[in-house]
């Protein structure tokens, strides 16, 4: 690992006049050069070690001080030998950027870099003396391709077209990773567009949303709106101040996005250096930013807006407000919600035709499954990541634990009263998305309803599913094990009725190495009195799957992590990549696949819950929380680890660094602290370390 240290003129004399005459100083004044070596970051290289790799994000310009290096262009092969006072890497001053050129150091080599977060600290403080070096690198021909943008230099919007297939782009990829439409690359780069079709160009559609939204209540003076947990559509709302009339509000609002959409305006970023950005938002009143900011290893953090509201930047954005369309807000149950609008929700449709109307009656987030846990998170004074970060950090993980394991059992304990006090239940159906912790909540289940008397009696649906050869293929021609076709529904009825009706059942049992059903091979069950019988399953909610049952006899339950703490205003730790994380960490330790293998298989899992789970949680007599506060803090230790694996030549690879930006800021807890009985256990294994 290459190390930097600051640069120091009195180390070598001759630096200043070789760094005086480079391309992009030569405008500055001498007497202001200091201004600029101040920031510069020097480093040494031995002869034929690399220093830049193609297809690395440049971090900034790059003045050769001392030795030559060789250069190779990978868009046409030519290498160029440069040496004292030439740059290399200085179109990183403008948008990200990743080279599309390799260096490698021709003999002893010493390098000064200008990192893109202290030249924009300079265009802060001195702006005249940024804007210099900024004109010589644009206007100044350069002998190799390696500088500004020029005239051979050119964005990424220029490569990709407006729409793919009717989809509306907004990023693209560029040697599997995510890139922003504005980034400057060679001319002849090979770049893949990317569109709101991808859920990962969703996220870059809904990121420019939210920050239009908080654009829009900053102007109306509500800096207290949040943005909380997200659906398939839109976006819960939340607020820290009462909302006196939420129609009125939600007009007021819709009214501001649409004006800052037909603006156009551009979405800028800007790089600040911690201290100062602690204080601003300080000012704000934004506790929840200023305590995850405290414990940030960085000097510098990024921040975009699109107005006058600045805020942590959560990933690569769109260039312009307008490119978002139809987006707007409306009165909320618990707040507010914001739609993302017929750009996303047309790609949706083509997958999930009903799911949009379904959330609009049953939102998937929010309602009574998460207040009492704000309740007691208020109550404890965790509503954020900063603030999480700061009781771990003082000492209060042991009592964490318990306070969230305790609140989760309380949970279940009324659950099972709820079934005891409803005299007439025969049959408890449980569902719930992948990684929800249906295993272990059933048996925290079974006891709470044995303790009532109860006696629980399961049979899984996975049991009945159809031969492999049966089942149906979704698009992309894989096996749909999510379709309720998957499952042999008519044999499962059947067996409903006759234990319904006391009588003995050999169930069916389904074989998934060979991929064959047995209609009997299962245990034998018969239901009687204190028996009901436990019904586990995704499909275990579809009406059509209960059809024949009596409705006060059935008891519905719908599960899954619910619960997100935000790190600021725009940005949450969705619950879908807590059961994202679950899942990798899970199937790594006990089933042999990898991360990448699960990062691909997403996309399938998430459509099939779109279609198949999600829209019956509507019919639920009870949703459950399976959510636990200091989960990620403990996933992160395995999680981490298992995302390096990812090589940067996967497809999934975007994905993975996304995931890694996500746990970075958590604290990390030992897996030796969770309980035996935790529901984190079914996904981290037994014991604390399964490595």
């Amino acid at each position: 690992m290459t190390t930097w240290s600051p640069f120091a003129f009195a180390q070598h004399l001759g630096d200043l006049e070789i760094l005086a005459s480079s391309r992009l100083l030569s405008a500055v004044a001498l007497k202001d050069l200091h201004l600029v070596t101040d920031l510069l970051e020097l480093a040494g290289f031995s002869a034929g070690s690399q220093v830049v790799a193609q297809g690395a994000h440049l971090n900034g310009p790059s003045f050769v001080l001392e030795g030559r290096a060789q250069v190779s262009c990978a868009t046409d092969g030519k290498s160029t030998s440069i040496g004292p006072s030439e740059v290399f890497g200085s179109q990183a001053l403008g948008e990200d950027t990743v080279a599309d050129f390799a260096v490698v150091a021709a003999s002893g080599l010493r390098v000064a870099c200008l990192p893109k977060a202290r030249f924009e600290l300079l265009r802060r403080t001195h702006p005249e003396i940024a804007d210099r070096i900024l004109r010589s690198a644009t206007l100044k021909a350069t002998p190799n391709p390696f500088g500004m943008p020029s005239a051979e230099s050119v964005t990424i919007a220029s490569l990709v077209p407006a729409e793919v297939g009717g989809a509306l782009v907004v990023g693209a990829r560029l040697r599997n990773r995510t890139v922003a439409l504005g980034t400057w690359l060679p001319s002849r780069s090979a770049v893949e567009p990317l569109t709101v079709r991808d859920w990962e160009g969703r996220e870059i559609y809904r990121r420019a949303a939210g920050l239009v939204f908080l654009e829009a209540a900053h102007r109306l003076g509500r800096r207290d709106l949040r943005l909380a947990a997200s659906w398939t559509s839109g976006r819960l709302v939340v607020a820290s101040e009462s909302i006196v009339d939420r129609n009125a509000l939600a007009a007021e609002l819709d009214a501001a996005v649409a004006d800052i959409i037909s603006a156009d305006t551009t979405i800028r970023e800007e790089t600040w250096d911690v201290d100062r950005a602690i204080e601003h938002y300080a000012t704000l009143g934004w506790r929840d930013v200023t305590e995850l900011l405290e414990t940030s290893v960085e000097s510098f953090i990024r921040l975009v807006s699109c107005g006058d509201l600045l805020l942590p930047r959560p990933g690569v954005m769109l260039p312009r407000t307008g490119m978002l369309s139809e987006i707007h807000v409306a009165p909320h149950e618990d707040g507010l919600s914001l739609d993302f609008g017929s750009t996303v929700r047309r790609e949706l449709a083509k997958r999930a035709v009903s799911t949009v109307y379904l959330e609009a009656s049953s939102p998937r987030y929010g309602g009574e499954m998460t207040k009492d846990e704000h309740h007691w998170l208020v109550a404890l004074g965790i509503t954020s990541v900063g603030s999480f970060n700061r009781a771990i950090i003082t000492g209060e993980v042991r009592e964490l634990i318990s306070v969230a394991e305790g609140f989760q059992e309380k949970r279940v304990a009324r659950l099972a009263d709820a079934v005891r006090d409803r005299k007439t239940i025969r049959i408890i159906a449980v569902a719930g998305p992948s990684s929800s912790g249906k295993t272990t909540f059933l048996k925290r289940l079974r006891v709470q309803l044995e303790v009532n008397g109860i006696q629980p009696l399961g049979i899984s649906l996975d049991d009945y599913y159809v031969d492999r050869e049966r089942t149906l293929r979704d698009s992309a021609g894989e096996y749909d094990y999510e379709a309720y076709e998957a499952i042999d529904g008519e044999l499962f009825g059947a067996h409903l009725q006759a234990l319904l009706a006391g009588k003995r059942v050999k169930t069916a049992r389904y074989d998934f190495v060979t991929g064959k059903s047995d209609s009997t091979g299962g245990a034998e069950l018969v239901l009687k009195a204190p028996t009901v019988l436990v019904i586990e399953g995704i499909h275990a909610l579809n009406p059509a799957l209960l059809a024949d049952a009596n409705a006060s006899e059935v008891f519905r339950v719908f599960i899954h992590p619910a619960t997100a703490l935000p790190f600021d205003p725009l940005t949450t730790f969705e619950p879908a990549d807590v059961r994202l994380l679950r899942r990798i960490v899970r199937d790594r330790h006990s089933r042999g696949a990898t991360a990448e293998q699960n990062l691909t298989r997403w996309p399938s899992v998430r459509r099939g819950e779109r279609l198949h789970i999600y829209p019956h949680q509507g019919v639920a007599d009870h949703v459950f929380d399976t959510s636990l506060l200091y989960e990620v803090s403990v996933l992160k230790v395995f999680a981490e680890r298992y995302l390096l694996e990812v090589p940067r030549s996967s497809k999934q690879y975007s994905a993975a660094i996304r995931l890694r930006r996500l746990l970075a800021p958590f604290v990390t807890i030992s897996p030796d602290h969770v309980p035996p009985t935790s529901i984190l256990r079914e996904f981290i294994g037994e014991r604390g370390f399964l490595w």
